[in-house]
């Protein structure tokens, strides 16, 4: 299993969206959403789609509603855009809206293309998942009875989530094999990072989510942990895809300081820049890497930036080239666009979005287990 090929676009992904794109614009047009009060009627480019939904409408053996077929063709057009945008529903916004909350989860990450089932790139030791037999590789087809094909990665996500321990359904695609599972749900990290100290190994700050609040409590507890004298630490980011990349900028400016941490490009070639201004902390703090098939997102961002500027090393695998930003627009009827309006770049330029992060020192899909790493990490650390 290749934990990138989930991420990958098909080919055949543009012309589902050229066909979504038509047939959203004729929804929008036979329901008046473009006209503002005034008569819209479709242009010559629209004719031949006119007539045939006319024929579809009024000629085949069952009656559709025109609403409802117009949402799957949004929901359709929004979420073949890229991994991280998405259409959703009044329920979905809220669940949306709901997710920092939401934490009880079966103990899975998941990536997601368009077009494709959400393939399962990590079960967290002990978690109900791997209690109910889901393993690495596994595409889920299918959660609560919906099928998940069409779905959106954010919309995978809230489904799987829930805000107490009740379970979830899920459908698993294993090789020619189909597998229904309940799988219970739990609250696995009720704190957004831990800090784990064990006899003979370097201390390992692992970081779960991006949280508001994370760095300064980083901050506290290192500095009680290292009170003494500073020792190595492995900021572990493995299947970390959750949280606010404004952060993780926080977070790596406690290990170093960059007026240029990088930029979001946006459409138009607009910029934003990011910086990490103030002394680090820990500057002086020998510092390891560790990614994970499912990092993401902010810990991208923050695995980056520690990579090119502190030019601390990466153990692990190579990252899912998802470190954008999101902007939510919401809809008259409730619902919403989740839309990405930038994307990260680093210093140099290098960008993360599609193409991810190498490591230096790279593990195979099937050895990312605790020991591997703390083998791989040695050679790793700065040299004095």
């Amino acid at each position: 299993m290749d934990a990138r090929f989930a991420m990958k676009v098909p080919r055949y992904r543009w012309f589902l969206w050229a066909a979504a794109l038509a047939a959203a614009v004729f929804f929008l047009l036979q329901m008046g959403y473009l006209s503002r009060g005034h008569a819209t009627t479709a242009p010559r480019g629209f004719e031949l789609l006119d007539t045939l939904m006319s024929h579809i409408r009024n000629d085949y053996l069952e009656e559709r509603d025109p609403l409802l077929t117009a949402e799957g063709t949004f929901r359709g057009l929004v979420n073949s855009l890229d991994p991280l945008s998405a259409y959703l529903s009044k329920d979905l916004v809220e669940g949306y809206q709901a997710l920092p909350d939401r934490q009880f989860e079966p103990g899975l990450v998941v990536l997601k293309r368009y077009a494709a089932f959400p393939q399962v790139v990590a079960v967290f030791d002990k978690s109900p998942a791997q209690t109910a037999g889901v393993r690495l590789g596994d595409l889920i087809s299918a959660i609560g009875g919906r099928n998940t094909l069409s779905m959106s990665l954010t919309e995978v996500k809230i489904l799987l989530r829930g805000t107490d321990a009740g379970p979830v359904d899920i459908r698993i695609l294993r090789g020619n094999d189909t597998h229904n599972v309940t799988v219970a749900r739990a609250r696995l990290f009720p704190a957004p990072y831990t800090l784990i100290r064990t006899a003979g190994q370097p201390a390992r700050l692992r970081i779960h989510r991006f949280d508001d609040g994370l760095a300064a409590a980083v901050k506290r507890e290192l500095a009680a942990a290292f009170k003494t004298r500073p020792v190595p630490l492995v900021l572990d980011l493995r299947d970390c895809q959750d949280g606010t990349i404004a952060e993780a900028a926080r977070l790596v400016n406690l290990f170093v300081k960059a007026a240029d941490a990088g930029r979001f490009e946006g459409r138009d070639g607009a910029k934003e820049p990011v910086s990490c201004p103030a002394e680090p902390a820990f500057g002086a703090v020998p510092l390891v890497v560790w990614t994970g098939a499912g990092t993401a997102g902010p810990a991208e961002v923050a695995a980056g930036l520690l990579q090119e500027v502190r030019q601390a090393k990466i153990a692990g695998f190579e990252t899912a080239g998802l470190a954008g930003r999101t902007t939510l627009f919401p809809l008259k009827d409730d619902s919403a666009v989740l839309l990405t309006s930038g994307i990260f770049h680093l210093p140099s330029g290098r960008k993360i979005w599609e193409d991810g992060l190498v490591p230096d020192a790279a593990i195979p899909i099937d050895k990312l287990n605790d020991k591997t790493y703390l083998e791989k990490t040695p050679p790793l650390w700065p040299k004095r």
